[in-house]
């Protein structure tokens, strides 16, 4: 008897031939090799789909779930869960990645990334608040969106005003605001949790008028730590105050504390109160040895969110991997914490940083709150508006011998931050670890039961099962 993935396969080459990418073909190993996800891009899916439109994105849903296949979405391509072995990869990147301003909206392609999406609206000075980098997809903006603008702005699923979504069945939705009855049940899930309904294809967002921002960088040691949690919620909402712990070659064999604050205010008043903040972080430090303040543009025109390195050089920019090239291996978790972070934590975390096994690791503090909170936990899909700080933790290794090191420094990070932690970002969620039932139950809250009742409806096949719910 053929496996579902094999009818599924030859299905799809019947009927798309030209979209269909069979393994060990070029086409299928450059996909792969364009994955930004390390362990992803050395999955094995049964083949890659590059469609062309939402009604050939639909056209292979309705295979996959007539023939018990399952599917996975390639958008941005900086998510685990991206591929899957055995799967049907959908790569919205290849034909479906443009993006164009409509008066004050923004129609974007369901493979665009956040960066397209900025490119169409800088030259009338509009935006629309994303991660911290460029390269994210609607994978990403449609589980939340934490950025510099947060505090001020809201996250970018607070932004979205329609919803082209194609269901696992292949059925074509258009929702928003408007949506009644089922519809409207999906419009309120795919704003915190679109991967397990369907395959988003093109979007509506609202935009902002915006100039630029003020930033202001410092690298500390890591006695300044106490003192950012402390000075960091008691900002206003148009100012944010970022922070890493990892490592910099200007402070060779011991971790620094890196301060990232921006500005969305022009107003030079403002922009002194947030300086003066930043001053009251550096203070606390006995070792300042990096700072300086620029204006730019959001989001091209601003630095990384990256300590610098010797002499104040900066880092290199956060870029897609090209096919064949050496990849290391990367294990990521995030979670959200209250502004309850204290001298004791502090602490706590500098003795983490400093037994990094690789000097790549690090642990960001993504600063939240304000305008997150205008919008209720159950209002949408999305779980955590009380949240003061989003904190990614980046186990990355090159050495295989270094996995389990990391791995374990990770959940130590974790640990640390336990009693704090209010909430975990779905988007690091994963299928088949012994946490993941404890994470999901974390990422979605009181809004779980839902949920789950809403994918036995439209995804009763698990046709987007890899998306852990």
């Amino acid at each position: 008897m053929r496996s579902p993935s094999a009818e599924c396969v030859e299905q799809l080459k019947a009927t798309v031939p030209d979209r269909v990418h069979l393994p060990d073909s070029h086409g299928y190993r450059n996909a792969l090799g364009k994955v930004f996800f390390p362990d992803a891009a050395r999955r094995r899916p049964a083949c890659v789909v590059e469609p062309a439109s939402a009604s050939e994105v639909a056209t292979v849903m309705a295979i996959a779930h007539r023939t018990g296949g399952a599917v996975t979405v390639r958008g941005g391509g900086l998510s685990s869960n991206c591929v899957a072995d055995g799967a049907v990869i959908l790569d919205l990147s290849a034909h479906l990645h443009t993006a164009r301003l409509e008066g004050d909206r923004v129609v974007v392609a369901g493979g665009a990334t956040m960066g397209t999406m900025l490119d169409a609206l800088a030259p009338a000075d509009r935006v629309v608040p994303v991660g911290i980098v460029r390269h994210a997809g609607f994978g990403l903006a449609t589980r939340g969106g934490f950025g510099y603008l947060t505090r001020s702005l809201g996250l970018t699923i607070d932004h979205l005003v329609e919803v082209e979504l194609v269901l696992p069945s292949g059925e074509i939705l258009h929702l928003s605001d408007r949506s009644t009855g089922d519809d409207a049940d999906l419009w309120w899930a795919v704003r915190g949790c679109a991967p397990c309904f369907g395959v988003v294809t093109s979007a509506v967002l609202r935009t902002h008028r915006f100039g630029p921002v003020w930033v202001d960088r410092m690298m500390l040691g890591l006695d300044a730590l106490a003192a950012y949690f402390r000075v960091a919620p008691e900002l206003p909402r148009d100012t944010t105050m970022g922070a890493v712990l990892g490592y910099s070659d200007e402070s060779p064999g011991e971790p620094v504390l890196f301060v990232y604050t921006v500005c969305a205010s022009q107003d030079e008043t403002t922009i002194a109160s947030a300086r003066t903040a930043a001053s009251g972080v550096a203070a606390a430090s006995k070792s300042v040895l990096y700072r300086s303040e620029m204006s730019g543009r959001y989001l091209e025109g601003l630095p990384e969110f990256t300590p610098p390195g010797r002499g104040g050089k900066e880092p290199e920019p956060i870029r897609l991997p090209v096919p064949g090239e050496p990849r290391g291996s990367f294990f990521g978790k995030a979670v959200f914490t209250g502004p309850t972070l204290d001298s004791d934590i502090a602490e706590a975390l500098a003795a983490q940083i400093r037994g990094a096994p690789t000097p790549q690791c690090r642990i960001d503090f993504q600063h939240s709150g304000g305008a997150l909170a205008d919008v209720d936990d159950t209002d949408t899909a999305f779980w955590g508006r009380t949240g003061e700080w989003n904190v990614p933790l980046n186990a990355i290794w090159s050495d295989p011998y270094d996995g389990a090191a990391c791995l374990s420094w990770a959940g130590g990070a974790l640990d640390v931050l336990a009693p704090h932690t209010i909430g975990i970002y779905s988007v690091e969620v994963r299928p088949g670890f012994p946490e993941t039932g404890a994470e999901i139950s974390a990422a979605y809250g009181g809004n779980l039961r839902r949920l789950r009742m809403l994918r036995q409806t439209h995804d009763p096949r698990g046709v987007l099962a890899h998306y852990p719910l």
